[in-house]
């Protein structure tokens, strides 16, 4: 006698359901077994290997569910846990040095999808609850767990030397800027890479907008062009706000030997590329004269007077070099570098309390920064040491009583120099989990006598990411 309908059906869907746990099941040994390292966490996707459309959703090469050909989707996951202990910049009334804030908090809980809708035409979001728990410097209230988007965007690719992303984006400003906060050579993002973004018009490095990029010399050259909203003029009693024009930022990357061709790139790469090149960006937006003026003046400040344009301008050489020589896609030792240059000018002339020129970005002042980071990636034993310093430096143009009032805390960012080094265990291989330590010393450059010349700060961090 033949089988029912029913165990018919029965039949076929514990065959399906042990077919794809079994795929899945695949795909993580794989990635255990091997100890490649996972893509950038941030990386824009790219498309799997063609393969016959399914009849059902599959489990892809990369871990991605598979709909179609064409259309696919991946899930990752990120958390940066840390203790950190802050030294107070300020002097005590006896004169001896402050002592430390702790703080416990998460400074990245990310979750994110990437995807393909269909050829060539794909998305990213990245959602954040960022610096979740830490507490304010001055209430001691603990920021809330709320989760927003980072990254959202689409893209399109119309050639290999167009393609064209529209949302929320990561601005393309400086090479430490554009690295994955996962595979960061030291703790954290450089306070030079976050410069441009110190009038509070973006959000974490990203703004609305729209960006084509492209690639040439068999992807060696890439190109990234975007205009970004920036700051919005307010609005006055003859016209609303937003009469300005947008923000305007472009870079050029070159790469000698190995090709980047990810959203993000640089950091460490565990072996697995062999990576030298230069970088430059350049970044621009003005203010109309007849809207008034922007953060931190009055909204009614500045209207009928001229406004110094923003500009900023960075360059950067950085290498990856595998010390087997060759990189291998299992990984290897590696040293990295990168040095990097800046210059920043937001308009403002004078002082926020008696500007001469009201500029474009007033919280930006005329200024150069400075970076050179390095580490060391010994895969046989899971660590990886570093050292960064950096330095900002604002110009003389401006008073000392003014550069030495903004030293203690006032906006905008004084004069600093940071000296940093630390150490790196992994757990599991290249990124999915390690640890870092990191002593930090900040030099106040222009610090009045009532603040501390210098401070310590000292960061324990647990990360973890599957992607």
């Amino acid at each position: 006698m033949g089988s029912s309908p029913k165990r018919r059906r029965t039949f076929c869907s514990v065959s399906l359901i042990a077919m794809l746990a079994a795929a899945a099941a695949s795909a993580q040994t794989s990635g255990t077994q091997t100890e490649k390292p996972p893509p950038a966490a941030e990386t824009a996707p790219a498309r799997p290997p063609a393969t016959p459309l399914p009849a059902v959703a599959q489990i892809g090469p990369a871990r991605e569910i598979k709909l179609a050909e064409n259309t696919w989707f991946r899930f990752g996951a990120q958390i940066q846990a840390w203790f950190r202990a802050l030294q107070d910049p300020i002097k005590q009334p006896d004169g001896s040095d402050g002592g430390y804030a702790f703080d416990f908090f998460c400074r990245r809980c990310r979750f994110f999808s990437t995807g393909s809708v269909v050829k060539d035409i794909y998305f990213n979001v990245l959602f954040e609850a960022g610096n979740t728990g830490r507490a304010d410097p001055a209430t001691g209230a603990k920021t809330a767990t709320t989760a927003v988007i980072l990254d959202a965007y689409g893209q399109v690719k119309f050639a290999d030397a167009f393609w064209l992303s529209g949302g929320q984006i990561l601005l393309p400003l400086t090479r430490n800027g554009m690295q994955p906060t996962t595979t960061f050579v030291s703790l954290d993002v450089s306070n030079a890479a976050q410069t441009p973004i110190l009038q509070g018009n973006s959000f974490v490095l990203r703004d609305l907008g729209i960006q084509a990029n492209g690639f040439f010399v068999n992807n060696h050259l890439e190109y990234r062009v975007g205009l970004f909203q920036g700051s919005r003029q307010p609005g006055t009693t003859t016209q609303l706000a937003s009469h300005n024009g947008p923000r305007l930022v472009t870079s050029l990357a070159l790469n000698f030997w190995d090709p980047e061709t990810g959203y993000v790139n640089g950091g460490h790469y565990y072996g697995t590329r062999r990576v030298l090149g230069v970088q430059a960006n350049f970044d621009y937006q003005q203010f109309r004269k007849a809207g008034p003026a922007t953060t931190p003046f009055a909204v009614t400040a500045g209207a009928n007077v001229d406004k110094n344009a923003y500009y900023g301008f960075s360059g950067a050489a950085f290498i990856n070099l595998p010390l087997a020589g060759t990189p291998n896609p299992r990984g290897g030792d590696e040293i990295v570098g990168l040095l990097q240059f800046g210059y920043y000018d937001g308009g403002l002339r004078g002082a926020i309390t008696a500007p001469t020129n009201f500029g474009t970005y007033p919280l930006i002042l005329k200024q150069t920064n400075y970076l050179a980071e390095a580490g060391y990636y010994n895969q046989a034993g899971h660590f990886s040491v570093f050292g960064k310093w950096e330095k900002r430096k604002i110009s003389e143009d401006y008073p000392l009583a003014f550069r030495q009032a903004i030293a203690t805390g006032a906006a905008p960012a004084p004069s600093q120099s940071w000296y940093a080094a630390g150490l790196k265990y992994y757990v599991a291989p290249a990124n999915f989990m390690n640890f870092t330590l990191q002593y930090e010393r900040v030099q106040n450059d222009d610090a009045p006598g009532t603040a501390q010349s210098g401070t310590n700060n000292i960061t324990f961090q647990m990360q973890t990411i599957l992607y």
